[in-house]
C-alpha cells in the first residue's frame, strides 16, 4: 500500500506574501493596497456608467477612464513616490468627467509622508479636482448623479432634471478633503508617537545594559580590592613572622613551634577570607563559607596578630555597647587592617597607635598613626590599598583622609554609626 501523500496547504500569491526580512506590517499594507485599488476601480467604473448614461460624450468618458485606471495602478507606489502618484491621480478628475477617489487616496499618502509646504499645494489641488468632478455630477440628470442617487423617480412620471446650487460641489469637496487630511494627520501623529516610544524603549534597554555592565565592573573592582587587601595583609604577616623565626631560631624549639603555629593560623585565616570572597563571586554569601569576624570585634584580633608579627601597636577602643551598623563595623575593620599592613610592610619597627571611638550621635571615628624612628624608613607605597579604602568609606557615607602630620602618617576615617 502506497503511503498517503502529504496535503499541501493553500498558498497565497507571491505578491501578497511578506517579503523576506520585512516587518509584520508588510502583509497588512499590501492587503490595504489591494482594497484601495479595488475601490478606486469600482468608483471609476460606476462614474463612467453614470456619465455615459447621462449622455456625456464617449471621448471624454474614455479619457477619464484611462487616466483613472492608470491612477489606480499607481496607488501601489503611493508611499514610495507620493507626489508623482498624486499628479497622475488628479489628471483625470481635473479635466474629464470622472471621480477623484484615487486622488483622495494619494492625498492621504502625501499628508502621511511629506513634511513641507507641498502638503498645502497637494490639498488645494485635490480639492480642485474633487470640485470639478462633483460639478460635472451636479449638472447631470438627477437619476444619473452620485449627489442625488437616492432620489426616487415616480413610475411613469417625468425624468427629474434640475441643477444643484453651485456652492454644493466645492462644499462637499472641502468636506471630503478635510476628512482625509484629518485622518492622515492623526495617523502620522500616531506613527510618530509609536516611533518615539520605540526609540525610548531602545534607549531604556541600552541604559539597563549599561547599568548592568557598570554594576559588574563595580563588583569586579570591589572583589579585586578585597583580594588585594586580604593577600597583602596575610602575606605581610607571614613574611614578618617568618623573618622573626629566622632571626630567633636559636631561642628553643618551643618558640619555634609557637611561631610556626602563628604562621599556620595566619595562612589559614587568609585562605578563609579568600574563600569568602570567591564564594560571594560565585553567588553565595559570607555565611556560606564561615570566615572570621570582619567587624569592630575583629579589630582586637588584628592588633594581636600584628603584635605577634613584631609590630609595636597600642590600641584605644572606646565605644558604647550600642549596636553598630554592619557596614560601619566592616569598613572600620578594613581601615585598621590596611593601615597595619602598610605599617608592617613600609615602616616596620615604627610605633603604631590605633584609636577607635565614637557614639551613635557623633558617629564612629577610626585613626591610625604610624610614627617614624631612626631605624625605620618613611612609610611609602603605591597607595592602591588606601585608594580602595577611600572608596569603601565613601560608599558607606563617611569621610576618609591619609596624610602626614609632623613625623606621623595619619589615616583617619569617619563613618555613620548606623550605616
Amino acid at each position: 500500500m502506497m503511503p498517503p501523500s502529504p496535503v499541501t496547504p493553500p498558498q497565497l500569491p507571491p505578491w501578497l506574501l511578506e517579503a523576506p526580512g520585512g516587518s509584520p506590517g508588510h502583509l497588512r499594507r499590501r492587503r490595504t493596497t489591494v482594497g484601495l485599488v479595488s475601490v478606486s476601480l469600482f468608483t471609476t467604473l460606476m462614474t463612467v456608467g453614470l456619465a455615459a448614461g447621462a449622455g456625456t460624450p464617449d471621448g471624454l468618458v474614455f479619457c477619464g477612464l484611462v487616466l483613472n485606471v492608470a491612477a489606480a495602478a499607481a496607488l501601489v507606489r503611493r508611499h514610495e513616490h507620493p507626489m508623482l502618484v498624486l499628479t497622475i491621480a488628479v489628471a483625470g478628475p481635473l479635466f474629464f468627467p470622472t471621480d477623484a477617489t484615487a486622488a483622495l487616496v494619494a492625498l492621504y499618502a502625501v499628508v502621511s509622508g511629506v513634511r513641507d509646504r507641498r502638503v498645502v499645494v497637494a490639498t488645494v489641488v485635490v480639492w480642485a479636482a474633487c470640485t470639478v468632478s462633483l460639478t460635472y455630477d451636479a449638472f447631470r440628470r438627477r437619476d444619473y448623479s452620485a449627489l442625488t442617487m437616492g432620489v426616487r423617480i415616480p413610475e411613469g412620471g417625468p425624468v427629474p432634471d434640475w441643477n444643484l446650487p453651485v456652492w454644493v460641489a466645492p462644499l462637499v469637496a472641502a468636506a471630503m478633503v478635510t476628512l482625509v487630511v484629518v485622518v492622515a494627520v492623526q495617523r502620522r501623529t500616531s506613527s510618530q508617537l509609536t516611533a518615539v516610544a520605540t526609540a525610548l524603549d531602545d534607549r531604556t534597554r541600552e541604559s539597563e545594559v549599561m547599568r548592568a555592565e557598570m554594576a559588574v565592573a563595580a563588583d569586579r573592582a570591589r572583589i579585586a580590592r578585597d583580594m588585594h587587601d586580604t593577600l597583602a595583609a596575610t602575606l605581610s604577616r607571614i613574611s614578618l613572622t617568618a623573618g622573626g623565626l629566622q632571626v630567633n631560631s636559636t631561642e628553643g624549639p618551643e618558640r619555634v613551634a609557637n611561631t610556626a603555629s602563628l604562621i599556620q593560623k595566619t595562612a589559614h585565616d587568609g585562605l578563609d577570607e579568600l574563600k569568602r570572597i570567591i564564594g560571594v563571586l560565585r553567588g553565595g554569601t559570607a555565611a556560606d563559607v564561615g570566615s572570621g569576624a570582619q567587624d569592630l570585634d575583629g579589630v582586637t584580633d588584628l592588633v594581636a596578630s600584628a603584635r605577634s608579627a613584631g609590630v609595636h601597636v597600642t590600641m584605644l577602643l572606646d565605644v558604647p555597647p550600642e549596636p553598630l551598623g554592619p557596614l560601619a563595623g566592616h569598613v572600620a575593620y578594613r581601615v585598621v587592617r590596611e593601615s597595619l599592613t602598610n605599617a608592617s610592610r613600609h615602616a616596620f619597627g615604627s610605633p603604631v597607635r590605633v584609636s577607635v571611638h565614637g557614639t551613635p550621635d557623633r558617629g564612629l571615628e577610626v585613626e591610625i598613626r604610624t610614627g617614624r624612628t631612626a631605624a625605620a624608613p618613611t612609610p611609602t607605597g603605591t597607595g592602591t590599598g588606601l585608594q580602595g579604602i577611600d572608596e569603601m568609606v565613601g560608599g558607606a557615607g563617611g569621610r576618609f583622609g591619609a596624610r602626614y602630620i609632623g613625623d606621623d602618617f595619619v589615616v583617619h576615617a569617619w563613618l555613620p554609626w548606623f550605616s
